[in-house]
């Protein structure tokens, strides 16, 4: 599966646009601010149904317009298929798939897949607990919609019962406690599910993390996973009860697996506070290219690679052990400066203000 064609209608800072793309490598170049991530982040949202930068519809609009529209088309053993989705300042998005509307993002997103790598991949490693989680649950989601409807149902369930102790104000009436009872089974039983499958997608993201590392490090260091619970009680449920006081005082469901951690410890030792940026960047790498392996497997293909000006945050022995694990369908990046050694692009184009060129 490829990316064949792209075109943007009053997206971020491009009023008209459009891209041809090849299989192999297309690079993009231009200064900062010139819109050379937009482009990327135009592809992801059809693949995520969200930016990845985790901008609003608003910032996604370009100024003084009251919609966008990204359209794409993508190419799957010689089949075309065209998605398209009308991001609205006000009123729901619109989605298409082939001119027929579709009001499912998961729809959308089971007819293209991406791998997208930033320079904020760092915070994977340096970041909060959430941001690990939020790895996990993004490749589930890629795995299978299905994943995406218990992510959904876990969130608002989590949703309605903080809405419930912040209502109660440390109130503790037999109402309340009718109504906790009810939040916490639904709650209970949509997160051990999804702790369940993160767990199982850590197992399967260990020993590709691991090979994904090796080339980085050259087979010297040890890389350990470890997913670790907030919660003590065999059931969540009974966790919830024991917590009751504490989170009815508090406002808030203070244990559950959306505060649930996942160490990752390089030689013993945890990479988030003994690792070197080198060696913190070589470990967010390789979750990535881990996970990016992870989907390939379960969906037989590979997905649409992104690279948003990696290569500048990397030294040159990493670069190069990059481009070599880089898989090799499509792989769409943006550069401020010079190419490394080994990137062959099969088209090239240049971005100037929301303008591109082809570039020779």
């Amino acid at each position: 599966m490829f990316l064949s064609q792209l075109w943007l209608t009053n997206f971020r800072n491009y009023e008209n646009c459009h891209l041809n793309f090849k299989e192999g490598t297309t690079v993009i170049t231009g200064n900062n601010g010139n819109g050379k991530t937009n482009l990327l982040e135009a592809v992801a949202w059809l693949a995520k149904g969200k930016s990845f930068r985790g901008s609003p519809n608003e910032a996604l609009i370009h100024q003084g317009k009251e919609k966008a529209i990204i359209k794409a088309e993508v190419i799957h053993k010689n089949r075309k298929t065209t998605l398209e989705v009308e991001l609205n300042t006000f009123g729901r998005n619109q989605i298409q798939i082939n001119g027929k509307k579709t009001t499912k993002k998961k729809e959308l997103q089971e007819k293209i897949k991406t791998t997208i790598f930033s320079p904020e991949d760092l915070i994977l490693i340096k970041g909060s607990p959430s941001e690990r989680r939020n790895y996990l649950d993004e490749l589930l989601v890629d795995l299978h919609p299905k994943n995406q409807a218990l992510k959904t149902t876990f969130e608002k369930c989590l949703k309605q019962r903080n809405t419930l102790l912040k209502q109660a104000k440390g109130r503790k009436t037999s109402e309340i406690e009718t109504t906790l009872d009810v939040w916490d089974e639904k709650l209970a039983e949509s997160g051990k599910a999804l702790v369940i499958k993160r767990k199982e997608l850590l197992e399967n993201l260990k020993p590709k993390i691991e090979q994904s590392l090796k080339q980085f490090t050259n087979n010297q260091d040890r890389i350990t996973l470890q997913y670790e619970k907030t919660w003590q009680s065999e059931k969540l449920a009974e966790q919830f009860y024991t917590d009751r006081e504490n989170d009815l005082r508090r406002g808030i469901t203070t244990n559950g697996p959306h505060r649930d951690e996942v160490f990752i410890k390089v030689n013993n030792l945890l990479a988030k506070s003994h690792s070197s940026q080198g060696e913190q960047r070589s470990l967010a790498l390789a979750l990535r290219l881990a996970g990016h392996e992870v989907i390939k497997t379960t969906i037989g293909h590979d997905p649409i690679v992104l690279l948003d000006d990696v290569f500048s945050e990397l030294d040159a022995t990493r670069c190069q052990i990059l481009i070599e694990l880089l898989p090799k369908e499509q792989a769409v990046l943006t550069t401020t400066g010079d190419l490394p050694f080994g990137v062959k692009p099969d088209y090239k184009y240049h971005v100037v203000e929301g303008s591109v060129e082809i570039n020779e």
